[in-house]
């Protein structure tokens, strides 16, 4: 480069940058983005105007004493009568939980706050407010012992050893306490078992269904219980009276097989002759009826050939 700039600019751009910035920047920006990040940073931070109910998945320089699981705790300070589980309760109220610390937003209002503030207590956080854990869950074990629940009534032992007895979700608290019964613990049905078919055994009828009321202990053994059609269901849990479970959905092949009661071959389908009816699972089928006969009736095959039915 010249050692002394020229009065006015050239009408083209140099076809390499210049090795050094320029000592006042561009009064607009640039309409696309550099690169590389800049070296430092902004100036000015952005601020959250609210803080999160939980910590953050990446601890600060100073992390809370508390992590995963949270319990409520009071906070008596002017201008801020309520609860919080942030993981930042003292010290004395950490090492004595079931005194102190409560599972839901609800059990520490009604403990601390009863009275006038109490509608104070629990509008601190609005309830659609999605940072917010209101109720932990835990396994029912000594009520129905079929789920977790979050009434906010575990026993003192849970509260005491909450990190791992408690639960910020209702999948968490199944997948770790009953994940044998997992999708009845949920409520839930997995998008896999949608439109199978299912044994339903009853006193009166042994049939296939496909409808929404899949008992759940099924969803945990898919590929036994569950049929992507009418005909395998009814094959692998109903083979000896599979004509009664496939009903009216009942289609014949329309292939010969042999009825020994009879003592000739009749054909795999529902109406007059040679339709014999639906045939078992058991039965073997042919495409003709000579070689039915001569296979099946080898010992009257004449007979065979000329009955009907």
């Amino acid at each position: 480069p010249s050692s002394q700039p020229s009065s006015e600019p050239s009408s083209e751009p140099s076809s390499q940058p210049s090795s050094e910035p320029s000592s006042q920047p561009s009064s607009e920006p640039s309409s696309e983005p550099s690169s590389e990040p800049s070296s430092e940073p902004s100036y000015q931070p952005s601020v959250s105007t609210m803080p999160s109910c939980s910590p953050s998945s990446t601890p600060t320089e100073a992390p809370s004493k508390s992590f995963g699981v949270n319990l409520f705790y009071a906070v008596w300070s002017e201008g801020f009568e309520g609860c919080r589980n942030d993981g930042e309760e003292p010290d004395y109220m950490a090492v004595n939980p079931t005194e102190w610390l409560s599972s839901s937003m609800e059990a520490c209002c009604k403990k601390f706050f009863l009275g006038y503030l109490y509608e104070v207590c629990m509008g601190r956080y609005p309830p659609d407010h999605d940072d917010c854990n209101f109720m932990l869950f835990y396994p029912d074990w000594d009520g129905s012992n079929k789920g977790c629940i979050n009434d906010g009534q575990e026993p003192y032992y849970m509260l005491g050893n909450h990190q791992y007895f408690l639960s910020n979700t209702l999948e968490e608290c199944c997948k770790k306490f009953y994940e044998w019964d997992y999708y009845t613990c949920t409520g839930t049905v997995p998008e896999s078992a949608l439109g199978k078919y299912y044994p339903k055994w009853t006193s009166t009828s042994s049939t296939c269904l496909n409808d929404d009321e899949l008992p759940k202990y099924m969803l945990n053994d898919q590929g036994w219980y569950l049929s992507t059609t009418l005909q395998k269901c009814c094959e692998r849990h109903f083979f000896w009276e599979i004509n009664e479970c496939l009903g009216s959905s009942a289609v014949g092949s329309d292939k010969w097989y042999a009825d020994y009661n009879a003592m000739t071959c009749i054909k795999d389908c529902e109406g007059a002759s040679p339709c014999g009816g639906i045939a078992e699972t058991w039965n073997e089928f042919f495409d003709e009826k000579d070689e039915c006969c001569e296979e099946k009736m080898w010992y009257d095959v004449k007979n065979c050939r000329i009955r009907s039915v």
